[in-house]
């Protein structure tokens, strides 16, 4: 990442927090409001209570969490795409109400790209490939190898249609020109039963979810989607040491606001998160839960989530990806 650009956004939100114009001096001056669109008790949920006590703690206001779920996220998006643009309703950001839904769903309520700002990046959990005892693959060409050896007859799970697993796992079988069987499920716990039972031969899912299970052997990990390695499995091969550089992918979350939020506002919020990312303790947690903390900067993060619609967009075009 581009440690300047990380120092500009921090230097020039630091100054808005402490020593800025008069708004910085009034804002905030009542409780924030924190949009989750998923449940209590999802992981989404887990990330945004975190961030928004150490939040509170850095504005010296009251950050309360509203779970606004249903319609896969998108119930809770359109509720912040909708609210008062003056800093005070922020939403939790994620891959299938802002990268994904639009190139799925015909008749959002809401359009990602011009009703929000973005603010911050908070942090990504990463992906892997693993497989199961039975399949004769200790490494990622030994698997694609076998899937071309017996096409048609090689399956892997899918948690969820839409998500990133899922996505990732069309991406491969375009990039690589493969033929398996896509076994869809209704979670993630489903699936990985079934693949730790071996009644399916692979999946992509979330390194934290099964770092146990690689580790004493129930499963194997033969890679890890993206540009490096991750700290939690550091063993595991990324894809781009394995030759397939645009395989790239991750559970990510991230803060945004209602499209007209003043820009000043914008960077006293960029500012208190930032701070508030950057604190072990809060970096601490985001770890035990299974994710890394990323911070950067709003254009950063602005950035990051137009890469990841031309990603996706494709995708999901050329696999003809529905909802059921």
């Amino acid at each position: 990442m581009n440690t300047f650009l990380h120092r500009r956004a921090f230097l020039a939100g630091s100054a808005a927090l402490a020593a800025g114009p008069a708004f910085a001096a009034t804002f905030p001056d009542r409780t924030l409001k924190l949009v989750v669109p998923f449940p209590p008790g999802a992981g989404t949920d887990a990330t945004a209570r975190i961030v928004a006590q150490k939040l509170g703690e850095v504005l010296r206001q009251t950050v309360v969490v509203d779970n606004i779920a249903g319609a896969n996220g998108l119930i809770g998006m359109k509720a912040v795409a909708k609210a008062a643009p003056d800093g005070y309703t922020l939403g939790v950001a994620v891959p299938g109400p802002m990268t994904i839904a639009q190139f799925m769903f015909p008749d959002m309520q809401y359009d990602p790209e011009a009703d929000f700002v973005p603010v911050i990046k908070i942090n990504e959990a990463r992906i892997g490939l693993v497989v199961a005892k039975h399949i004769e693959a200790d490494t990622l060409q030994d698997l694609i190898r076998l899937i071309r050896e017996k096409p048609g007859k090689i399956n892997a799970g899918n948690a969820t249609v839409g998500s990133v697993h899922h996505l990732i796992a069309e991406m491969f079988r375009i990039q690589e020109k493969l033929d398996f069987i896509l076994v869809n499920y209704k979670g993630g716990a489903g699936a990985l039963n079934d693949l730790i039972g071996g009644h399916i031969d692979f999946m992509f899912i979330g390194l934290s979810t099964v770092t146990s299970q690689v580790k004493n052997g129930t499963l194997k990990a033969l890679m890890v989607a993206g540009d490096s390695r991750s700290s939690i499995l550091p063993d595991v091969p990324c894809s781009r040491e394995l030759g397939i550089a645009g395989l790239i992918g991750a559970q990510w979350q991230g803060i945004v606001v209602p499209k007209g939020t003043p820009p000043q506002v914008v960077e006293v919020l960029h500012a208190a998160l930032l701070q508030a990312l950057r604190s072990p303790d809060v970096r601490e947690k985001l770890e035990a839960i299974g994710t890394e903390a990323t911070a950067g900067s709003a254009d950063e993060f602005a950035a990051f989530l137009q890469a990841e619609r031309k990603r996706w967009g494709p995708v999901i075009k050329t696999a003809n990806i529905k909802v059921e």
